[in-house]
């Protein structure tokens, strides 16, 4: 093998290129490895390089497209919102290279529980979101761009093409040819296709073309909010008898026919007041939001990412009327002022269950959103998406370091990457969009009956929830199950028990 080529650089992407060039490349020296993203370059890219940048390096906050960019702002690291990082994740990037890992523990604020309130305040309880005793770590919360910048940011800039919008994938027994819309095209003997739910790169394997993307009629409307905002509505309202304080960073409301989150730092909060809003780490600081929010409810027809919040915001104060103080503050606070903060509008575009997530060439591989894009109620998305790279990395270094022993030809490995890649992965991710929609549908619009059941069996859940409830997301191992398939042995759709940490190995 060659060329790979992998079609777009999305967190999914990168860590891909990152995983074969640490397990291909040692034994593949002069294969071509090489990524084409559809969005222009980050300006801060070409002013620094992957050697000389530290976990927190600092960068000028007006060239850094995150916390306050704006969906027109038009390159790939803009793109999304806040969200958590799962424990499973978070172990996939720390064994690609503790530098990530390192980059992105600063960026977060890391949770093992979420706590679960009715919209009058009044709790039901606690959910776990991992913990470092049984999954090696909590849930990191993170700004996705600042996730995205810890990958991208090590790519080296002469394997990735910016402004390079696919037009289609050709595939060939012998070859596959990527065509772009500005005319040019390459070949490459594997394709990974990263592109999105929007991307062209599905539409080559002929049971997936025609297949779209479908909005699951629920939208996800957030912001972000900086120190000075946050402490002036919390000051403002400590007069309301009904205030409610979270105790956790992370608190989850079900009402009527919405959901809303809450993210507050509060670590932070519990600080001196900083006389100019700045910290001694002022670029970790300025990736981390020191509140962020976020509603769900369903929404016809569905807006799009543009759709500015003012458009929407009658609207949403609308469907949280009458819950806690703080949830109205949060969203008449935001909005006004991008230095204060940001928001965003995202209706949820969901990829439909795919057939199949490889071609029969065995030269076509579909992997994180392109293949199986999560509903944000799993809290999954990103972490599926480094499990499927890890994967990737693992399996063409099984089958391709040694070809020239190998009785099997290259086309032949090829096909048998993708069976494998397929039996790991495909089970275990339409496991955990099941999951995720029926957690969706929990926001959508009920009776008084239903929620009067949803949130019974939610207090019930949280007060006799096992320590091992959450073993099917979190515990899942890549290189275990990479290990098993390899071996001829069926690949577990669910991790199981306490995680064996690689000290502990």
């Amino acid at each position: 093998m060659k060329s790979i080529a992998i079609i777009g650089a999305g967190v999914g992407g990168c860590t891909t290129y990152l995983f074969l060039q640490k397990h291909v490349v040692p034994h593949i020296p002069n294969i071509k490895i090489h990524i084409y993203e559809a969005y222009p370059a980050p300006p801060y890219l070409s002013k620094s390089t992957p050697s000389t940048r530290s976990p927190t390096h600092t960068i000028n906050p007006e060239e850094r497209p995150n916390l306050y960019s704006t969906p027109a702002t038009n390159v790939t690291t803009a793109t999304g919102g806040f969200l958590g990082f799962s424990p499973n994740g978070i172990r996939v990037l720390k064994s690609l290279d503790p530098e990530i890992y390192a980059r992105i523990q600063a960026y977060s604020i890391e949770v093992d529980v979420f706590a679960f309130q009715i919209s009058s305040g009044r709790m039901l309880g606690n959910f776990s979101s991992g913990g470092k005793e049984r999954y090696g770590h909590g849930t990191f919360m993170i700004n996705r761009a600042a996730l995205h910048d810890a990958v991208l940011e090590k790519v080296r800039h002469e394997d990735i093409s910016f402004g390079r919008k696919v037009a289609r994938v050709v595939d060939g027994e012998k070859i596959v040819r990527v065509e772009f819309e500005d005319g040019g095209s390459v070949e490459a003997d594997l394709v990974v296709g990263a592109d999105g739910v929007w991307g062209k790169t599905k539409d080559a394997i002929e049971e997936c073309r025609g297949l779209t993307a479908e909005y699951d009629g629920l939208v996800g409307i957030g912001g972000f909010l900086d120190e000075k905002t946050t402490r002036n509505l919390l000051d403002k309202l400590q007069s309301n008898k009904d205030l409610v304080i979270p105790k956790n960073a992370v608190t989850m409301t079900f009402g009527s026919g919405a959901f809303f989150g809450t993210v507050i730092d509060l670590d932070r909060l519990d600080k001196p007041t900083s006389k100019d809003g700045s910290y001694e780490n002022g670029d970790v600081e300025h990736d981390i939001p020191f509140a962020a929010w976020w509603s769900t409810f369903p929404m016809e027809p569905a807006p799009t990412s543009r759709t500015p919040f003012s458009e929407v915001k009658e609207k949403v104060l609308e469907k949280h009327k009458g819950w806690t103080p703080l949830i109205t503050a949060l969203i008449e606070a935001s909005g006004f002022d991008e230095r204060k903060g940001s928001t965003l509008v995202l209706p949820r575009w969901i990829t439909p269950t795919l057939p199949k997530w490889t071609s029969d060439s065995g030269r076509i591989l579909l992997m994180g959103d392109t293949a199986h894009c999560m509903p944000p109620d799993s809290g999954q998305g990103a972490s599926c998406a480094v499990e499927d790279a890890m994967t990737i990395g693992l399996l063409c270094e099984a089958l391709f370091s040694d070809l020239k022993a190998s009785e099997s030809s290259e086309s032949e490995k090829l096909k048998q990457l993708c069976d494998l890649y397929t039996k790991i992965r495909k089970p275990r991710c339409e496991y955990i969009v099941a999951e995720a929609r029926k957690r969706g549908d929990l926001k959508r619009d009920m009776g008084w009956l239903e929620q009067t059941i949803r949130n019974v069996v939610m207090f019930a859940l949280c007060k006799v929830m096992p320590e091992s409830a959450m073993d099917g997301f979190f515990s899942w191992d890549t290189e275990t199950e990479v290990k098993k398939a390899l071996k001829g042995e069926v690949p577990a759709v669910k991790g199981k028990g306490k995680v064996i940490t690689a000290a502990e190995k």
